[in-house]
């Protein structure tokens, strides 16, 4: 089965979490907190994932807002059963 989404990963794991919880306060259903792949970020991190690249917008406006640093948006998908992870922005 082939499936894509996208993986925005921020400077700190308390970040990605405040991040979240903006996100969930503002009533935003889209994202989800995950471990940050040890493909994209060596160590114990949080990263948001989503499943359209239009919700970027969103995450990307509410971390200006809080001055939250983001260190890049991932495409992850799986293609014959491999994931493959690719950089799209940052």
């Amino acid at each position: 089965m082939d499936y894509k989404h996208y993986i925005c990963v921020f400077k700190s794991k308390n970040m990605a979490v405040y991040m979240l919880t903006i996100l969930e306060r503002l009533g935003h259903k889209n994202f989800q907190l995950i471990s940050t792949p040890c493909g994209i970020k060596a160590g114990c991190s949080y990263s948001i994932k989503f499943s359209n690249m239009r919700y970027f917008t969103i995450i990307e406006r509410e971390a200006i807002k809080i001055g939250a640093e983001i260190e890049g948006v991932y495409l992850a998908e799986r293609r014959n059963g491999r994931r493959i992870i690719k950089k799209v922005i940052i």
